[in-house]
């Protein structure tokens, strides 16, 4: 598995832009921002009430 990035969760959506303090969300976890900095994506969890979690991929098959 492959550490790829941190997501934001707010309730059953996903932080998919934040631009000036205005935040867009969105309901598929496809869309949603990958962010690299763990401090970053705690600060904008915070801002929001989300909660930061952590995304990793694979290329095996289950």
């Amino acid at each position: 598995m492959e550490f790829v990035g941190y997501v934001v969760k707010i309730g059953n959506c996903y932080l998919k832009d934040r631009l000036n303090l205005n935040y867009t969300i969105c309901t598929r976890f496809l869309d949603a921002k990958k962010i690299t900095k763990l401090d970053y994506a705690k600060k904008v969890a915070e801002e929001i009430g989300g909660t930061v979690k952590c995304l990793y991929i694979s290329d095996k098959k289950i």
